[in-house]
């Protein structure tokens, strides 16, 4: 979907009240589920996806959230509200504040932190690093990394593949950052970024730390089990050799179409980035842009795992190498079935608006759900059952499949993420076999703002016996 534009200070260019029935109630008197604030809070962090499917069936597709501690949540999962809410003008919601529990891993001067005009100007700068010569030479770099990479992969032992996965995904990104000229001390770095990735193994992971008082912040350290003294230490040793790697990059003088060239060349206000806004920008993308795409590949492989049909058929494909067509069906599907984000960022209403006949007052939160949009009978026949073939001839509607947001808001590696799935899975199936000996489905595991298989995608990769020539 296209950036919104301003017709006018403060107006928003789509007529909303000519499309939208009139106001029937106020935000305040959706209907909410009957529990404690205290017991939604708990139900929400560690059953969300469940949880809020079932208040949606009870409920109706807006309700109420009372989670603490902080203000109310207006959850909605109406194409025609998200539709909406994509398309509003800038100034009316803000995500900003929504990305707090985020702020530990990177700061609050990035992209994901920023809004309005802010936020449209910083997409603009970026978007080139995605785009046009960067994205042929991103999606050739991982065609080239997975040949390399993958057929090296452990074999014939049961185990997660999340941790291999998630280990080529910051290769992956490592060259939309840096491009050609990767820094000098990359291996030490990848290793304590990854340390940085693991604080998301640990419950810490879901908390606001930067809102806590100095003494919960003392207290979570000193317990070893929350991962948060290692995080630190991790996250110090990361921001020196980001630095090292600014550094270095200004001495050799060799800029391109990579994230921190275009990061270099950014003014705001006369002046250049400083280093720790160009950190706050690059580990935004370390972390957002690998912990998605590894949930999406593990999720991949253990549906495959267990439906036999669909794997034939997309290894046969794989194998004839004269289409993709069902191998995007399938990350179409997994993207929709399992979005990494099943709550897209809560957005602030800074203006008085109206979705669906609700009238939202500034200060309201509005939490839209990909999660319930994937999962209603309204919008999917079967919304549970893994179909691939349901998106051929068929055009996304972007109201109702929206594992990357919308509009301005929308993940701009969005292609980026879906070809590197599709290359994964690509080297995956036509180099091993996979032997899965438990075949009980795996449970969706919460992590902060992130959903996550349980167990990871366990199975054993079983090198072929005849593997086809990739064309």
């Amino acid at each position: 979907m296209s950036t919104s534009t301003t017709t006018s200070v403060g107006r928003c260019p789509i007529d909303h009240a000519a499309q939208r029935p009139p106001i029937t109630m106020r935000a305040t008197d959706l209907p909410a589920p009957k529990a404690p604030g205290i017991v939604q809070t708990y139900l929400f962090t560690k059953y969300q996806t469940d949880y809020t499917e079932k208040l949606r069936d009870q409920l109706g597709h807006r309700f109420k959230l009372q989670l603490r501690p902080g203000p109310d949540l207006y959850v909605i999962s109406d194409p025609g509200d998200i539709r909406e809410m994509f398309q509003m003008s800038p100034d009316i919601l803000h995500t900003g504040n929504g990305n707090d529990v985020s702020r530990k891993f990177f700061g609050r001067t990035g992209l994901a932190f920023l809004d309005g005009n802010e936020h449209i100007t910083r997409r603009k700068e970026l978007l080139p690093s995605f785009r046009g010569t960067a994205y042929k030479r991103i999606t050739a770099a991982i065609a080239e990394l997975a040949e390399r990479d993958i057929p090296r992969w452990p074999t014939d032992q049961v185990m997660p593949l999340r941790p291999v996965i998630h280990r080529f995904t910051v290769e992956v990104i490592r060259e939309v950052v840096f491009g050609k000229v990767t820094p000098s001390r990359w291996p030490e770095l990848f290793e304590e970024i990854m340390g940085v990735v693991a604080l998301n193994d640990h419950m810490t992971a879901a908390f606001p730390l930067e809102q806590m008082s100095p003494f919960a912040n003392w207290l979570m350290r000193a317990i070893p089990k929350t991962g948060l003294r290692a995080f630190l230490k991790h996250r110090r040793r990361a921001d020196e050799l980001l630095f090292e790697a600014f550094n270095e990059r200004r001495a050799i003088g060799e800029f391109g179409d990579d994230m921190l060239s275009a990061m270099f060349a950014i003014e705001v206000d006369g002046h250049k980035l400083s280093d720790v806004e160009l950190r706050d920008e690059i580990m935004t993308l370390f972390l957002a842009g690998t912990e998605t795409t590894v949930s999406s590949v593990a999720w991949a492989l253990e549906y495959l795992s267990r439906f036999p049909a669909e794997l034939d058929r997309v290894r046969a494909e794989i194998d004839a190498g004269t289409s993709d067509a069902y191998l995007q069906a399938v990350c179409y599907e997994i993207l929709r079935l399992r979005p990494p984000l099943p709550m897209l960022m809560p957005r602030e209403v800074m203006k008085p608006i109206q979705l669906g006949g609700v009238f939202y007052e500034p200060g309201d939160t509005i939490f839209a759900s990909s999660h319930l949009l994937s999962t209603d009978k309204r919008n999917f026949d079967d919304p549970k059952a893994f179909r691939p073939e349901r998106y051929f001839d068929t055009k996304l509607d972007l109201s109702t499949w929206a594992p990357f947001g919308g509009n301005i808001t929308r993940c701009p590696g969005d292609k980026i993420a879906i070809d590197e799935m599709k290359s994964v899975l690509r080297v995956v199936l036509s180099t091993f076999d996979l032997h899965r000996p438990d075949m009980t489905p795996e449970r969706v595991h919460h992590r902060g703002i992130l959903i996550r298989s349980d167990r990871g995608a366990r199975m054993a990769l079983r090198r072929r016996k005849e593997v086809p020539a990739r064309v």
